[in-house]
């Protein structure tokens, strides 16, 4: 008997150590939870950039490009990189192409966006894997940007060949907004 008592008063300091319940040590949501639940994107510093170069009265050379970042509640350390350039005139965006964005590498997201210059629509598709339950959520969302941009322009007076004829530039000052999908599901 008097080993018995030594065994347990050796073992009770353990027990009273150990946590009640598991669970409660873990009380950040997971993938999967996060992936159900009140879920929207985070869309960082979305540009918009125009430049339209006359090397001649007659000769255009133009360009448009798209960059932000998109972020996943699931996934918040990982930082999504999209970007989009266009030589297609005269807003160069019109919503008619995905472009792939850029994920960091071992990312379990897949992420495609466009853009409607005119109406300002940004779509976003992007589709995830939650390793907490092996499920795949394709997500689909839009938002109507309002961009607040500035133009400005030059013509060069005394153009000879060789120099420039005219340019405009427009740069649009950087948007970040949450973006919540329209349609989102999981496929298990």
């Amino acid at each position: 008997m008097h080993k018995f008592v030594a065994a347990l008063t050796a073992v009770l300091p353990l027990a009273a150590a150990a946590p009640y319940d598991l669970d409660s040590r873990n009380s950040t949501p997971g993938c999967t939870s996060i992936s159900l639940g009140d879920f929207a994107w985070t869309i960082e510093n979305f540009a918009y950039h125009a430049s339209y170069t006359f090397s001649t009265p007659a000769h255009q050379i133009s360009s448009g490009d798209v960059t932000f970042n998109l972020t996943n509640p699931a996934f918040p350390e990982e930082k999504v990189s999209c970007t989009a350039y266009s030589t297609w005139l005269q807003d160069f965006f019109y919503g008619n192409i995905n472009y792939d964005c850029s994920v960091p590498e071992a990312s379990s997201t897949k992420t495609s966006f466009s853009f409607s210059r005119p109406s300002g629509e940004l779509n976003i598709n992007q589709t995830w894997i939650c390793d907490d339950e092996d499920s795949q959520y394709p997500g689909y969302g839009t938002v109507d940007l309002t961009l607040d941009c500035e133009e400005s322009y030059y013509q060069n007076p005394n153009w000879q060949p060789g120099q420039i004829y005219s340019s405009r530039v427009i740069t649009c000052a950087p948007v970040s907004l949450p973006l919540t999908p329209h349609d989102k599901t999981a496929v298990a």
